[in-house]
């Protein structure tokens, strides 16, 4: 079986879910996949059963929230909502180094406000939502922030790392897979006003452990003629995500593009967040 980087509305009636998609082990196949070959397919049974979990939304830990792109989430009474998701990961099915996908999420200083960053994080729809890479709790993850990313260039790199990462159940979860915030803290990244993307990709490497065997899809955001739900701060640019994979054969190709990436079915925006303070003026 072939591989996918993202969900995809499917485009022939016979609709598969990816829960009959097997772990790693299926995931194979020659030539080598391009990003439309990997993923579920797409508009299939899904189900939003978020009580009061706050994983996966500003605000946790409490009062440190700066930027939240808001809930992943299908509408039943939008049945062309273009739910979907991005591959973003270095696990044994998607190997790579420092990432073997990563799904980069634009976010917005505003002008006049520096922000004191401590933490990052990423809502991903999972196989298992671990990261153990032997024995708890040594769960990691990359992260880092850019800025001047365009096409075919991954910008300026302000600050990045491997750091001990949580993986947090959200309640949500679509496409057979459940939803886990996978979230960096202990960061210390000064940001002034302007521009950047953001990336929080889980590490699960370990070949002795079959958690590694699963996926990791970024949570997209669409804008259903609404807010999303529990957005916070600066709205996310849209339609300005990239995501970048040698595994794929993409290099920072716009999440939206037509072609590549999401090949047109959503991805206009992402689940993710940043947690910090405004500094002191």
């Amino acid at each position: 079986m072939v591989k996918r980087a993202c969900y995809t509305i499917a485009l022939t009636a016979a609709m598969i879910p990816f829960a009959q998609l097997a772990p790693a082990q299926n995931y194979s196949g020659t030539p080598k996949p391009t990003i439309q070959d990997y993923g579920p397919f797409g508009n299939v049974p899904f189900k939003n059963t978020v009580s009061n979990v706050t994983a996966g939304k500003c605000g946790n830990p409490a009062g440190a929230c700066l930027f939240y792109g808001g809930d992943f989430l299908f509408d039943p009474l939008y049945p062309s909502s273009l739910a979907n998701g991005l591959a973003n990961e270095s696990t044994n099915s998607v190997p790579g180094s420092p990432y073997g996908a990563a799904t980069w999420v634009p976010f917005t200083v505003p002008a006049g406000q520096t922000w004191d960053v401590t933490g990052l994080f990423t809502n991903n729809q999972a196989s298992y939502g671990v990261l153990d890479q032997g024995a708890e709790p040594t769960s990691v993850a990359y992260w880092s922030i850019n800025e001047g990313m365009f096409p075919g260039n991954v910008g300026t790199v302000v600050d990045s790392g491997t750091s001990p990462a949580t993986s947090t159940q959200t309640g949500r979860s679509a496409f057979g897979l459940l939803e886990y915030t996978i979230q960096v803290t202990g960061l210390s990244v000064t940001l002034t006003s302007g521009s950047y993307w953001m990336a929080v990709v889980p590490i699960c490497t370990n070949a002795a452990n079959p958690f590694c065997n699963g996926v990791f899809f970024l949570s997209d955001v669409e804008y259903i003629n609404t807010t999303p739900t529990n957005a916070f701060g600066a709205a996310e640019p849209l339609d300005s995500a990239f995501f970048d994979s040698s595994y794929f054969g993409l290099t920072v190709d716009p999440a939206n593009s037509p072609v590549g990436a999401c090949a047109g079915y959503g991805c206009d925006s992402f689940s993710a967040g940043i947690l910090g303070h405004k500094a002191a003026r």
